[in-house]
């Protein structure tokens, strides 16, 4: 009895502290909560012992830094997934450095982050260890559907049936042209249409080293193996086997590519970017040395902000004896297979690349999107050069990965060119060579 009588105390109390805000008068509430005891406890008990409030399901995400503005614009996407999913944290944990060996001694601490970037060219290995999520059943508890994502990019992080990665953008290459130095030489500008044999031809034509201060190459090659294996493709090769247990660096089809690829420069049409003391081509041809080059969507922000008055255009790289061909470049959203809240970072991965998130990236002009539907958008269609790197992804385009000795790959195909550039190696023997040492690694 006693303590009824202290809860009416109590509420006796608060009636008239409540009363400041409500219609009826402190003695009317008094006489109600004197009247009806038993009522009142009862309702005593669910109103002063509020509900504990719902703890937010933390979900930690990481990659590596890039451009304050890329950054800034990652972080925007996550505010507005915050302010739809109140009841689910993220916290972004940027690493800088060595982005993959960081990456790697959290997960064999087991502290990895619970979605992390992955990147083409070693995600196979994390997959084939068990260390990635497959998505497959998150994705269907959403209805989003793999044949919404670019099928070269979705394919691209899948591994024995299972997908382990969503595409969060992605970059392809395309065949930068200089609108100037094309008039010059009265030349049609290139399309997507073109074949070597018309590249080569207008190489030549474009070429005038007259002024030694200044010369300018048609096409420029560089010994990069993030360029020559496009034309690789276009000659109906490849870079390793399917299952990536040998490397096919010295069949025809790749010598044949060598063989077009280093005949520019042989032949005064095409220079290195070192013989003209750069270490890009891209500088070069913002100083219109290049007038044609190979590069991806990362060469508009960087004549934009460089080279602000150069004038040109970009299509598809033409197509080879074996038809068109191009390079992937992109890093997708894992999810960590000892992450405890999988169904929450899918919500996560799934709201970045989404279509509206999606559409967000793409008019950034930071990267390109990963949504099949975009292709059609306002945007590309008002960006012509930004649509024909969007559009080269449906076209030949191979993912920018050779397997468990990728490394080793990248660096005998560089090696090979340089020294048929620069030793005049025969191009057969130079890529024997690199053939021979990337088995030696394997085994």
């Amino acid at each position: 009895m006693k303590k009824i009588e202290k809860v009416l105390s109590m509420l006796i109390i608060v009636a008239f502290v409540l009363a400041a805000c409500s219609t009826p008068t402190p003695e009317k509430i008094v006489e109600r909560v004197v009247e009806e005891k038993t009522k009142v406890v009862k309702e005593t008990q669910i109103v002063e012992v509020p509900g504990k409030a719902i703890e937010p399901t933390i979900v930690r995400l990481s990659g590596w830094a890039s451009s304050p503005s890329e950054t800034a614009l990652l972080e925007s996407l996550l505010y507005k997934f915050s302010v739809e999913n109140p009841n689910i944290l993220v916290k972004y944990e940027p690493i800088t450095g060595d982005y993959k060996q960081v990456l790697l001694t959290s997960i064999v601490s087991a502290t990895e982050p619970d979605i992390y970037y992955v990147d083409i060219f070693w995600w196979l290995e994390l997959a084939t260890n068990d260390v990635l999520f497959p998505l497959d059943d998150l994705m269907a508890s959403t209805g989003t559907k793999h044949d919404e994502f670019i099928p070269s990019l979705i394919e691209a992080f899948t591994y024995d049936g299972k997908t382990y990665g969503i595409a969060k953008d992605f970059n392809t290459l395309g065949m930068f042209y200089n609108k100037d130095l094309f008039d010059k030489a009265s030349l049609e500008y290139p399309t997507d249409d073109w074949t070597w044999d018309d590249l080569k031809a207008a190489a030549a034509t474009l070429t005038n080293t007259s002024d030694a201060n200044k010369p300018v190459y048609g096409f420029c090659t560089p010994p990069d193996p993030g360029r020559f294996p496009a034309f690789v493709f276009q000659n109906g090769g490849m870079v390793m086997t399917e299952d990536y247990s040998d490397t096919t660096l010295d069949s025809e089809a790749a010598v044949g590519a060598a063989e077009f690829y280093t005949s520019f420069r042989a032949e005064g049409s095409g220079v290195l970017p070192s013989d003209l003391g750069e270490g890009w081509q891209g500088t070069l041809f913002g100083k219109e040395q290049c007038a044609m080059v190979y590069e991806g969507g990362w060469l508009i922000p960087y004549l934009r902000e460089q080279f602000p008055g150069t004038q040109y255009g970009v299509v598809m790289p033409p197509a080879g004896p074996a038809g068109e061909g191009n390079l992937i470049f992109t890093v997708a959203w894992g999810i960590s297979a000892n992450t405890k809240n999988a169904e929450a970072a899918w919500k996560v991965v799934n709201f970045l690349t989404n279509e509206a998130s999606q559409r967000t990236v793409l008019e950034s002009g930071f990267a390109l999107p990963t949504r099949k539907s975009l292709q059609n958008s306002d945007y590309l269609t008002n960006n012509p050069n930004s649509a024909a790197i969007f559009n080269g992804s449906f076209n030949g385009a191979k993912p920018f990965f050779w397997g468990a000795v990728g490394s080793d790959v990248n660096d005998q195909m560089g090696k090979a060119l340089e020294r048929v550039f620069k030793e005049k190696q025969a191009v057969a023997d130079a890529m024997k060579q690199a053939a021979e040492a990337i088995r030696k690694a394997m085994q």
